[in-house]
């Protein structure tokens, strides 16, 4: 039976669409968070990967200052980082704390989630 080619991009559309939606049950574990130095090479990495892919698609764009505070999460496919980022939104601006959870793999990084951080309890 010979393959017709036009079902290529369907096929990959839906694979794509299928790993999306199945990520999330992979990357969030029941591990337990550690600590990590925010001054932690890897940390610095994760956190401006963060501020990028949250630039990318979000106004206004961010500027990364520094990593407040860092955690990592080890779980069946790979590190979730979660990570407290210092950033401005231009240079008239105070900072303000974001968290990310960025997860890594060997072969590629996924930012989870960008959102605004308080550090205030309810």
């Amino acid at each position: 039976m010979a393959y017709n080619s036009h079902y290529l991009p369907i096929l990959t559309i839906l694979a794509a669409v299928f790993l999306f939606f199945d990520l999330p049950s992979t990357v969030l574990g029941n591990g337990e968070w550690q600590e990590v130095d925010p001054n932690d090479p890897k940390a610095l990495v994760n956190g401006i990967f963060a501020i990028d892919e949250h630039n990318k698609v979000a106004e206004p764009k961010l500027l990364f200052e520094s990593i407040f505070k860092a955690e990592k999460q080890v779980v069946e496919q790979g590190i979730n980082y979660r990570i407290v980022i210092q950033a401005v939104k231009d240079s008239r601006s105070f900072s303000s704390l974001y968290q990310a959870i960025v997860f890594v793999t060997p072969k590629f990084k996924k930012l989870i989630s960008f959102n605004n951080f308080s550090t205030k309890s309810d």
